[in-house]
């Protein structure tokens, strides 16, 4: 999820960690915490783009990562702010807390979390929500909003920032279970069309849980429609995109390459545009591929030596009309 989500989930549960002990200061430690995983954008500094690319929710998005920094962070917090009101455990659940929702908040996206690292490099996605969801995001931005500035310890600051908690984790449910329900219909489609391939995955498409992709990876290539709550009927219209993995022979020892194939779970496909190869990883959906199935893909990493590839997710959106097809979004989330 975007940082601004991080910030708010992490600040409201410091307040209901040390919100009644250290007042409004909790929210800032939250804020803190909630966002600490995503330091590892430091990486950009000294590792390569493909290596960064993994390296993002890698060990700092972690069940080990969290345990020992939060220990650390609770005992710094200790040393640091003498108050006999906090003990040294209070400080490492709040930061343990904020960390882990930032975890979980993440694993529900399509991108790939590494949980077991350094134990095993599995990514684990449930991919029931879109990277930055405003139906998510809004509601908590407006308790959390009204509970910071209410007084210490007054009922209006913890009922506003406990509100805020529960629309955005009853949206959390809605979402997974709106991914059961979109699953069941688009496979259902899927099979009863006679398309066999080794996998299916639906995800949502940008800004919303009402437009969903699904997908279905083969030995040669990729499955893919698209499916709105709203559409009058269920019958999903797929359409088959080639894998081209013989654009890739002048790279079979390419690290890069490498990295993203065990970035992407083998859901890529090659594509070349004025003698420039691009590996494209098909999680991350389409610009505007609900309304053309030529449309370019939102992760295109240019596989030419010394490419800058920092913008390989959604560097598309330079092409094109961002209010176009925020525009053709709204009118296929409404149904066909």
């Amino acid at each position: 999820m975007d940082s601004l989500t991080h910030t708010l989930l992490g600040a409201a549960i410091g307040e209901v960690i040390l919100g009644k002990k250290i007042g409004r200061k909790a929210m800032l430690y939250g804020a803190l915490a909630g966002n600490i995983p995503d330091l590892d954008v430091l990486g950009i500094f000294f590792l390569s783009d493909s290596q960064q690319l993994l390296f993002h929710r890698g060990i700092t998005h972690s069940f080990f990562f969290a345990i020992i920094i939060s220990s650390l962070a609770g005992w710094f917090s200790g040393k640091l702010f003498i108050n006999n009101k906090v003990s040294t455990a209070n400080w490492g659940l709040l930061f343990f807390a904020g960390i882990v929702s930032h975890l979980l908040l993440d694993s529900l996206t399509c991108y790939g979390m590494g949980w077991l690292e350094p134990f095993s490099n599995h990514r684990i996605s449930f991919n029931t929500i879109f990277v930055a969801d405003p139906f998510y995001t809004l509601p908590l931005l407006l308790c959390v909003s009204i509970a910071i500035t209410a007084k210490n310890n007054s009922p209006q600051r913890i009922i506003w920032n406990k509100t805020g908690l529960w629309i955005s984790s009853f949206y959390l449910l809605f979402t997974i279970l709106n991914h059961e329900y979109v699953y069941y219909v688009m496979e259902k489609s899927f099979k009863e069309q006679k398309l066999f391939s080794d996998d299916f995955t639906v995800t949502p498409t940008p800004l919303n849980n009402f437009l969903w992709i699904g997908y279905s990876k083969g030995n040669e290539g990729t499955w893919i429609g698209y499916y709105s709550v709203f559409d009058k009927e269920k019958k999903v219209d797929y359409f088959r995109v080639q894998r081209n993995d013989s654009l890739l022979i002048p790279f079979e020892n390419n690290e890069p390459v490498k990295h993203l194939k065990q970035l992407s779970k083998g859901n890529y496909i090659i594509s070349k545009e004025d003698s420039v190869i691009y590996f494209n990883d098909l999680r991350f959906g389409q610009v505007s591929g609900w309304n053309n199935a030529d449309a370019p893909y939102a992760f295109k990493f240019n596989l030419s030596k010394n490419a800058d590839n920092k913008r390989a997710l959604n560097r598309t959106k330079y092409e094109t009309s961002t209010w176009a097809v925020l525009a053709s979004l709204v009118k296929r989330i409404n149904g066909k």
